[in-house]
């Protein structure tokens, strides 16, 4: 794995941990920081964010209750979250 893919991971597990654990002020830093990574990157950084990062949404979806999820969704920028749902619309 690249060191990329392997700095993206760390950051999708630990916007994960964060948000299981209710701390939103970190999940929303931690949306920013990909954001900013995503808009500034070389196409291997953008390829990274799209597989691992934005991809994890699903997942932390099924692990959050309704209210949860509507508060780490409102952390999303938007081009991010549109992302996903293209990735879910076209993944059926």
């Amino acid at each position: 794995m690249s060191t990329i893919n392997q700095s993206i991971q760390e950051l999708t597990d630990h916007t994960k941990k964060m948000a299981l654990e209710h701390n939103y002020k970190m999940v929303k830093k931690n949306m920013s920081k990909a954001h900013q990574l995503y808009n500034d990157g070389n196409a291997l950084v953008r390829g990274a964010i799209e597989n691992i990062f934005i991809y994890s949404f699903s997942t932390l979806m099924t692990r959050c209750n309704a209210v949860e999820w509507r508060i780490v969704q409102s952390y999303m920028p938007s081009d991010l979250y549109q992302v996903y749902i293209n990735q879910v619309l076209n993944s059926r």
